[in-house]
């Protein structure tokens, strides 16, 4: 019991370390970026049409001429968010940005044309209103985005892009355009079987949007797998490849590196579903909160000990975080890192708790963690570090168990809804929720996520909730 304390008390530690570090600020300036073109292109629509309306007839437009132009602009948006016109290479390529913005326009006045002609709408429209608003809002929407393009390239710089360079056990030089860290320096050695030193490497990662690894040759497989599990857009230096590249290269470190990560969600998927997940757990919190409330007047009134019980958990990049959970068990026997399942008969669990248990009422609180950003609704859900499938640490089973922390954890998730949920008694229980648990990362999207969800409300109540 002492060395769990001592091992708690390190983690919590390592996590309140990490949270005082400086965040990545490039994936803000890039969607403070993305916003500020977005909103300018909404401008220039709404404003290009108006003034052809203007030119045409003297006053704005109104009627079926401005129901057509409230139409065009979210067609344009969707159409533009699904053709990567807000997005980093967008953003860095004047030339890739105009071209994608030409087949977004095309594109969403083909489609509001299509449909007003469906429904015999386009003898109310001025033809000459239609060409000249058309005409207008491309060349402003071409013109606009140098200013862009050179806020980004000449203003912002390197600072749109945040790129790291890591050397472990070979010589140490500067990169230019890179932040460079020594493991030796930081007295850090990757291991896979240390989630404390993985959680003080994901901690330096996550500031940044690419990082590139130098090692050798012998440990490249695990950068590899800590690079994937990180979720982040890693690369190996692979030195032998020199002499196949040419010389007239323009970035030759690139050139000699293999990407081997890119994230299962990139930062666009990422902003919808935390949009998503703010929004409904915020919705969720709001009806429930009698709900809430009643619960935690009853263990309180059941037990001494606090409301809430917070454990230590494997979170996205394999980075720690406390998960928050309605106590069941009586404090004094509080488990913090796991090390022993709830089991049918477990003395430790009140009356209080074998109900909540039992309903899954006792994972609420975990809404809070949502709304604070380190679980998503929807996702592998976070496992305590003691946990074991029969005698094994789960990662001691199978090494790709880290991959599933690619992502952020979840209330619910695809391998709760196909049944495996409750306590891990043989290695099968871990093998089988892993394998859903990275079948869901392969195949995210938000309307799956949707499915989750809707499914989640068949196994509240399950049999293995003791």
């Amino acid at each position: 019991m002492l060395l769990q304390k001592g091992l708690a008390v390190k983690m919590g530690a390592g996590i309140d370390a990490a949270a005082a570090k400086p965040r990545n600020d490039g994936s803000l300036i890039r969607v403070t970026t993305y916003f500020l073109q977005m909103t300018l292109d909404i401008l220039v629509l709404i404003a290009s049409f108006n003034f052809a309306s203007f030119l045409r007839f003297g006053h704005l437009a109104r009627g079926d001429s401005r129901d057509w132009i409230l139409l065009l602009v979210p067609v344009f948006l969707l159409i533009g968010f699904y053709s990567n016109l807000y997005t980093l290479d967008s953003m860095r390529s004047l030339r890739l940005s105009m071209k994608r913005l030409t087949a977004a326009v095309a594109w969403a006045l083909a489609i509001v044309i299509f449909g007003f002609f469906a429904t015999k709408s386009t003898d109310t429209v001025s033809r000459l209103l239609f060409f000249s608003g058309a005409l207008i809002s491309i060349t402003f929407l071409l013109l606009i985005r140098i200013p862009i393009y050179l806020l980004v390239d000449r203003v912002i710089g390197k600072r749109f892009l945040r790129k790291l360079f890591i050397i472990d056990g070979t010589a140490s030089r500067e990169i230019e355009g890179y932040d460079v860290i020594t493991c030796a320096n930081l007295g850090l050695k990757l291991d896979l079987h240390d989630p404390i030193v993985l959680h003080a490497l994901s901690g330096r990662v996550k500031e940044y949007d690419r990082v590139l690894v130098d090692c050798p040759v012998e440990d490249r497989e695990k950068w590899s797998l800590f690079l994937q599990a990180a979720g982040c857009i890693g690369s190996l230096l692979i030195p032998e490849l020199r002499s196949v590249v040419s010389d007239h290269t323009k970035f030759e470190i690139e050139s000699t590196s293999i990407r081997v990560s890119a994230g299962p969600l990139d930062l666009r998927s990422r902003a919808v579903k935390r949009i998503f997940d703010l929004s409904l757990a915020l919705a969720i919190c709001v009806l429930i909160a009698p709900l809430l409330l009643a619960v935690a007047i009853a263990i309180k009134l059941d037990t001494k000990g606090p409301v809430l019980f917070k454990q230590i958990r494997m979170g996205r990049g394999n980075r720690l975080f406390y998960v928050y959970k309605f106590r069941s068990m009586r404090d004094d026997s509080a488990d913090m890192n796991g090390m022993r399942s709830a089991s049918k008969d477990d003395d430790r669990i009140t009356r209080v708790g074998r109900f909540i248990r039992a309903t899954s009422i006792d994972e609420l609180p975990q809404l809070f963690n949502v709304l604070i950003g380190n679980m998503s609704m929807v996702g592998p859900r976070p496992h305590a570090l003691g946990s074991k499938a029969g005698e094994d640490l789960f990662w001691q089973i199978d090494v790709r168990y880290w991959l599933r922390h690619s992502a952020k954890p979840g209330i619910t998730g695809l391998a709760q809804v196909r049944g495996f949920r409750g306590a891990t008694d043989t290695r099968h229980d871990l093998t089988e929720r892993l394998r859903y648990d990275l079948e869901y990362l392969r195949n995210w999207s938000m309307f799956r996520d949707i499915a989750i969800l809707m499914a989640t409300f068949g196994v509240v109540m399950h049999k293995n909730a003791y």
